[in-house]
């Protein structure tokens, strides 16, 4: 387990006005003297083939696209790390349009991908809503999210049926604390009507199915926290690993 670490947060997000939001590739933080570059990769047993294994320590937030706007923003962070000095950060507030989360691209026309990583939430949002650990999507659309509801701090995943709707699934009944370190594994094979979706927490399995209804075939990205704004929240990522194609 990664030590915590106090030494202050570092980092500087930098990024150019793209359309209505702010859009950049990794961009350096400021004096992230505490990260460890040497420091290897995070590896993992799932399948595939690896698009992004990144525990920070470059002080970078390369090779992810960063999107921030108004009081938003996407560091590295010496203030808590998993292991080695520095984490991923992002930080948003209730404040008009505030947004800063992390993309990363899949190849076209992706089958499937894993999404593993740990996770620190600080601060949790509003009541009613929620704190993203991992996003999927195929093309604009979102079609599964894990995620920790502000209300009562359970674990739940949301589907996006075939009509567009919402499908809501409660993963875990307890209350996931702050301030603590948690390793959150997500699997998506999008097959139309049996598409295939199982999380782990804390290597524990929580969800398997293939039989979740969605309308979709392929994956696109997967994203760390919310691409809308004001979906307040302070997340430390580190350890994430993404990869495609099983």
């Amino acid at each position: 387990m990664k030590q915590l670490q106090r030494l202050g947060l570092a980092g500087l997000l930098l990024a150019p006005l793209l359309g209505a939001g702010l859009t950049t590739a990794g961009i350096a933080s400021a004096a992230t003297t505490s990260c460890q570059p040497t420091a290897p990769a995070p590896t993992d047993s799932y399948p595939g083939t690896t698009v992004v294994a990144d525990n920070f320590e470059s002080g970078t937030l390369a090779p992810f696209i960063v999107h921030s706007a108004g009081t938003g923003t996407a560091t590295v962070s010496s203030a808590l790390a998993l292991s080695g000095g520095c984490a991923g950060y992002l930080h948003v507030t209730s404040d008009p349009g505030a947004l800063a989360y992390l993309s990363a691209p899949l190849p076209a026309g992706t089958p499937a991908a894993y999404a593993d990583g740990w996770f620190n939430i600080t601060t949790a949002g509003l009541a009613g809503s929620d704190v993203p650990y991992f996003r999927f999507f195929s093309g604009t659309t979102r079609i599964a999210d894990v995620y920790r509801y502000n209300s009562n701090g359970q674990l739940w995943l949301r589907v996006t049926s075939p009509t567009g709707a919402s499908v809501y699934t409660r993963l875990l009944a307890s209350s996931i604390p702050l301030s603590s370190w948690h390793h959150v594994v997500a699997h998506v094979v999008p097959n139309t009507s049996a598409t295939t979706i199982e999380v782990w927490f804390d290597s524990v399995l929580v969800y398997s199915s293939n039989q979740v209804s969605t309308g979709f075939t392929t994956l696109s990205a997967v994203q760390l926290g919310a691409e809308h704004a004001r979906q307040m929240g302070d997340n430390y990522l580190d350890d994430i690993i993404v990869k495609s194609g099983s």
